[in-house]
């Protein structure tokens, strides 16, 4: 039973991995700020996830604490940068201008 564990473990591990490189192209990508800020704080988000799984499969405790740590970070760094794009909307020049 194990083994079916450890085997579905691997493959939502590769599937939020394409997840996260699907999040990353999109940060990428744009075109807009906010599709950026989304696909980022996306990335964070399903590396907390592999995070988690890889803790329950390596019977490992201390990687939840990492992967909380990590989703802190994250959300502040989402607010930081989305606090940055607000500041900055209203510097912008009309390109018709």
């Amino acid at each position: 039973m194990e083994a079916y564990y450890h085997l579905l473990f691997v493959v939502a591990l590769i599937l939020l991995a394409l997840g996260i490189f699907f999040a990353l192209l999109r940060a990428i990508k744009g075109p807009r700020i906010s599709d950026r800020i989304m696909g980022i704080n996306l990335s964070g988000t399903m590396a907390i996830a592999c995070l988690a799984i890889l803790s329950i499969d390596l019977k490992e405790s201390w990687l939840l604490d990492v992967s909380l740590i990590y989703g802190m970070i994250s959300f502040l760094a989402v607010v930081v940068l989305a606090q940055i794009h607000i500041a900055g909307e209203g510097k912008e020049k009309d390109p018709d201008d």
